[in-house]
């Protein structure tokens, strides 16, 4: 055997080795995409009916929101009707105390 068909068998078995590693390597590969798909169905088995318990709760938040708000601006109502009365008894009170100022220091002039 000469040198030239050394070289050949040498490439020879570099290349089935080569061939072996690129097979083990496709099919370490296939069978990740595999797991990797079988991951993906059960995140989305379970985040579906995860983002629907999310809207159902996200709604019944909005309108608990809601129903605060009305009732703030109930508060905030009454809070300006109490105001408008203490302004409109707080008017003749101090009217009141006015006058009886006037009276009380026109009898200390006497």
């Amino acid at each position: 055997m000469d040198v030239a068909d050394m070289l050949g068998v040498a490439l020879t078995v570099a290349a089935l080795v080569l061939v072996g590693v690129a097979l083990y390597a496709l099919f370490a590969v296939m069978a990740a995409v595999k797991e990797l798909r079988e991951a993906l169905e059960d995140v989305r088995s379970r985040l579906v009916p995860l983002l629907d318990k999310a809207d159902v709760t996200l709604d019944a938040a909005n309108a608990e929101l809601l129903r605060l708000d009305g009732l703030v601006s109930q508060v905030e109502n009454v809070g300006d009707v109490v105001s408008s009365a203490g302004e409109f008894i707080r008017s003749p009170v101090s009217a009141a105390a006015g006058g009886l100022a006037r009276i009380a220091r026109s009898f200390k002039k006497r």
